[in-house]
Order: structure tokens, then sequence, then C-alpha cells
């Protein structure tokens, strides 16, 4: 009886192994939950292509990058997320000894957008789908904030055969783009372009980005015409959404030009700050240094120095656009 017994124990079936998914062998969140999450993030990212300055709320994307690698969607938001991460300003009385860490942090910020943005494609791919939407165009913004022109153009390009933004938003961006490469006439008739096609809820974005582009053609009157009538409304949301887009030194050039009518040693103390980076090149430095020698006293002697580049702008308005001559 007890042979019996062994022989059939040992000719039972064994047990069948415990069912696995995907998710369970990789050690991340259930399907389930990492599905939810990217629903979310689609749903995000359609409300943000009609308006990119929207509240992303509280959510942790970050966290959810973590927990859900492989949800593209997931990724793109947590890219704009670190877009938005902007170090702000210390007393400006202690701005330049913080500079290199105000100017890394916004550095690292975009890198690491840069590389969600960029595992978000290689995710799409992976599926045989298109990236999310939004992918290209906050891959140009990255790139802006780096100060690389050369790869906010592709990105543009993509972005806008896909149609990912309004019209005037890319042709703000380039404006910006061909700004940081220095190319003034260029910048001028994309900006002018962006302006004309921005609806009027939205043009106080462009006003920022327009100020920059005049005051470095050499229209300094332009540059505060434009930024006049923002008043303290200097402080809200386009604002910051033009910071998500400006390379460092750019933020304090801007930061420099709404101080130089209103508060003259804020303005300095900005202006030197813009001097104490290493990106910026002769022609600029010679402007500033316009920039300091108007806010010296009536009457102090300023030293001069022979004609620059920027010296030597003549921006003429035009029924087509603005003209820049040299």
């Amino acid at each position: 009886m007890s042979l019996l017994l062994g022989l059939s124990l040992l000719l039972a079936p064994a047990p069948a192994p415990e069912a696995t998914n995907v998710w369970a062998e990789a050690g991340g969140r259930p399907w389930t939950v990492c599905r939810d999450h990217e629903r979310q993030a689609e749903a995000l990212l359609l409300r943000l292509s009609l308006r990119p300055d929207e509240s992303l709320g509280e959510t942790l994307w970050a966290k959810r990058t973590v927990d859900c690698p492989g949800a593209p969607a997931v990724l793109v938001v947590a890219a704009l997320r670190k877009l938005r991460t902007v170090p702000p300003y210390p007393s400006l009385g202690d701005l330049k000894e913080a500079l290199p860490r105000l100017a890394e942090a916004q550095r690292e910020a975009r890198v690491q957008a840069q590389t969600w943005l960029a595992q978000a494609q290689v995710e799409a791919e992976r599926r045989g789908e298109a990236p999310p939407l939004l992918t290209h165009y906050f891959t140009a913004l990255a790139a802006l904030g780096l100060g690389d022109p050369s790869t906010a153009r592709q990105a543009l390009a993509r972005a806008e055969a896909r149609g990912e933004v309004e019209s005037w938003r890319f042709e703000l961006a380039r404006a910006l783009a061909a700004l940081l490469a220095g190319e003034l006439q260029t910048a001028l008739e994309l900006g002018y372009r962006a302006r004309e096609l921005s609806p009027p809820e939205e043009r106080q974005l462009v006003v920022y980005v327009m100020a920059l582009i005049y005051d470095r053609a050499g229209a300094p009157e332009a540059t505060a015409r434009q930024l006049a009538p923002l008043g303290t409304n200097r402080f809200g949301s386009e604002r910051a959404t033009v910071d998500t887009m400006l390379p460092f030194p750019e933020r304090l050039y801007l930061s420099a030009l709404e101080e130089q009518a209103r508060n003259p040693g804020n303005a300095r103390l900005l202006w030197e700050a813009y001097l104490a980076c290493p990106e910026p090149e002769e022609p600029e430095r010679r402007l500033v240094e316009r920039r300091l020698a108007e806010l010296r006293p009536r009457g102090s002697v300023v030293p001069t120095s022979p004609g620059s580049e920027a010296r030597n702008h003549l921006l003429i308005l035009t029924p087509s656009g603005p003209q820049l001559h040299l």
C-alpha cells in the first residue's frame, strides 16, 4: 500500500508556477496604476497644447517617472515641471555670490527635462507610436534654456509639423533662438510676426521677448515703451513663462531692463551680475557697460571705448515690421 502511495506522489503533476506580468518582473508598479497615470498625463498635455502655461497642480510627476518609467506622457509632463523650475534670486546684494549655484540649478533642471523628453521618444518608438503631444515643443524650450539655438530650431520644426501649439508660439520661440544666435534682424521679424499673430490676452508674453530684442538692436527707447505699460504686472504668470524659455544670463538681462527706470540701484546690481556670467560676448558686454553708465549720476566721468557692434545698430520701424540697419 505504501509503495502505491509513493508511486502516486511521484507521478502527480507539479503545481503550475504563479502567473506574473511584465510590471511584476521589472519590480515596477502594477500596470493599471501606470496606465491611470498615463491617461491623466495625456489629458493634461491636451489642455496644455491649447494653453502651455496652465497649472500642473501639486502632482509629484518626478516620482511617477520612477514608478512608471515606460509611460511616455508621464515623462513629458515631468519634463515640463522641470522646465518650470526657475531658481529665485536671493537678495540682490548677494546675487553675484550666488550666481554659480543659481546657474547650475537652472542648467540641471533643463538637462533633466531633456533626458525625460528623450526617454519619452524612445518609449513611444518602442511602442510603435508617435511621441506624446508637446514633446518636441518642450524639447525646444529646454534647448533655449540651455542656450542652444540650433537644437531648439530643429525641435521647433518637428513640433510645427505636428501642430503642437499655436503658430505665434512657434514664431516667438524662433525669435528667441535667433536672438541667442546673434541674428538680430531675423529675431526682429519673427518677434514682430509673433506679436501680430498672438491673441490680445497673450500679448504680454510677446512684449517681454520684444523688449529683449529691441534692446539688443540698439533701441532702448522702444524697450522702455514695451515694458512701461506692464507696471506691477511684471511678476505675473507671463513673466514666469518667459523665464522658462531663457538661459540664466538672459533672465538677468531682462530683470535689469525692467528695473532700469523703476529702481536704478536694483538695475545696477543685476547688470553687474550679468557681466559676472561667463556666457555674454563682447558686444553684449559693451552694451551693458553703456546701461551701467546711464545709471551713474550726471556729471561723473564715464570712460568711453571704440564703437561696438551693439552701438552701431539702427532700428527703423516700418509698416511691414522693424528693420535693422548696421
